[in-house]
């Protein structure tokens, strides 16, 4: 950071953006201490913070900090999860009836407290995160970061209530995401953080969507990309519940839902992570039983939790890359030395625009933008896709790298790839896909490409959901 001075006055909503590397998860860490600052002073309701504050020591003082990846303990249950740390706060009731509080306030009251986090999804774990801070009581400060990214439209605008209930009750809201449709909805002010400065800070009245893009991002070449329709015959056809579904090479085809729908488990299908599984590839009979069969079958899988179920945390960047392809696999041919993986590795760094560190640093030092770049390099660069599973590739990744993953969506269909993309985002899926289908349960609709192609999609997911509540027409 470099001479940011920052002023939130209580019950403020104040939206911060900037690329991935712009110094938001700096300053968001220098705030809840888990950062000391170099120079520089921070006051609370006027008081002067500690020079060198400890995480406990800000948090005692109201700050309650959600990241984007939750620092939770998969192997405890939510209950457990929530007091962790915060024992001594046993004395103001029980366990049971603080943390029902606790969920209820953050919009969780779904949630088992009794559930093993390591059971629950990014967006489910991210209100549990978010409830540790109910519990605490005393929030004066309330920062988010990217809280939005697993959450779709009916948990998003639930959460965006629950923020607007505690800035009216004089909690200070920073707001960090990349969705800039959720920062013009909830937030009245914004800030914009370039190279570690502070470029703007003013009303968001004075923006709407393509004015905050514009700001955002000055230097990147935005481009309307050439949707199309394909004739020829498809990659492959599905079966069984989703028999309506297809795809063929050089289309990209979206699958719209609800978040955490079946869209997700039916990618995870096709990459063999649930059993067998069978589908109609190319004009015949095929099966997969597990990632190993699906990937000789050229079928790769880009998952939705790349922390989780994507990236090893120490792994190298070039190794992030071609870990799956130190191995021949039988059946396909490409596989790649360590001797000749560096060489590689620059080329895609280059064609994908990764920017940080050097490939021999940790994948945990790369904005997580650039993370999910590599993740896009190692199921593309390799070995060319014959179907490629996008799950929400531009999640929680700025207006640059939705860009440049778009760019590089269509090069692979170019290249002759089916590629399916499952979204929980109607703007993500209008941004890259030619055509669609709304997933609800078990009901498929085809949604055409038009002016008004997110809206359809909305709509469409609307009209499914309220005619499955209502049961079939008699």
């Amino acid at each position: 950071m470099d001479a940011v001075t920052v002023r939130i006055a209580p019950g403020e909503i104040v939206g911060l953006l900037g690329h991935n590397g712009a110094g938001k998860s700096t300053l968001f860490n220098v705030v809840s201490g888990a950062l000391p600052a170099t120079r520089g002073d921070m006051r609370i309701d006027g008081a002067l913070a500690p020079t060198r504050p400890t995480p406990s020591e800000m948090a005692a003082r109201g700050i309650t900090v959600i990241h984007q990846e939750p620092a939770l303990a998969p192997n405890l249950s939510v209950l457990d999860n929530l007091f962790l740390g915060q024992e001594h706060l046993l004395a103001k009731g029980s366990r049971h009836d603080l943390a029902r509080e606790a969920l209820a306030r953050a919009g969780a009251t779904h949630l088992d407290p009794k559930r093993m986090v390591g059971s629950l999804g990014l967006g489910e774990r991210q209100l549990v995160d978010l409830a540790r801070g109910m519990v605490r009581g005393d929030m004066r400060v309330l920062m988010l970061d990217e809280p939005t990214a697993a959450l779709g439209r009916a948990e998003t605008e639930s959460l965006h209530a629950l923020i607007r209930d505690l800035a009216a009750q004089g909690v200070s809201v920073v707001y960090v995401s990349h969705r800039l449709p959720d920062i013009l909805d909830v937030c009245n002010r914004i800030l914009i953080l370039r190279a570690g400065k502070l470029e703007v800070d003013g009303p968001a009245s004075d923006f709407d969507g393509s004015r905050l893009a514009r700001a955002l991002a000055p230097d990147v070449e935005f481009e309307a990309f050439d949707h199309r329709q394909v004739d020829e015959a498809p990659r492959f056809a599905l079966e069984g519940a989703f028999s309506a579904i297809e795809a063929r090479p050089g289309e990209v085809v979206g699958l719209f839902g609800m978040a955490a729908g079946r869209q997700f488990e039916l990618l995870e299908q096709l990459f063999g992570l649930h059993g067998r599984y069978s589908f109609g590839m190319d004009g015949s009979p095929t099966t997969v039983s597990s990632p190993s069969t699906a990937m000789r079958r050229g079928i790769h899988l880009v998952p939705a939790d790349r922390e989780q179920d994507g990236l090893v945390s120490g792994a190298s960047a070039v190794d992030t890359v071609f870990l799956p392809w130190y191995r021949k696999l039988p059946g396909r041919g490409a596989w790649i030395s360590r001797d000749t993986g560096d060489a590689a590795y620059k080329r895609a760094r280059s064609e994908l625009n990764i920017l940080g560190p050097d490939g021999n640093a940790p994948i945990d030092e790369f904005s997580g933008g650039n993370r999910q770049k590599h993740l896009i390099a190692r199921w593309t660069f390799v070995d060319g896709p014959s179907v490629l599973l996008l799950a929400q590739p531009t999640q929680g990744v700025d207006v640059g790298a939705r860009v440049d993953i778009a760019r590089a969506v269509r090069a692979i269909a170019a290249d002759g790839a089916a590629v399916l993309v499952a979204s929980a985002e109607a703007d993500e899926i209008s941004l890259l896909c030619d055509r669609a289908y709304v997933v609800y349960g078990e009901r498929i609709a085809p949604v055409s490409r038009s002016t008004k192609f997110g809206g359809d999609l909305v709509s469409t997911l609307l009209d499914i959901s309220e005619t499955t509540q209502k049961g079939p027409a008699s």
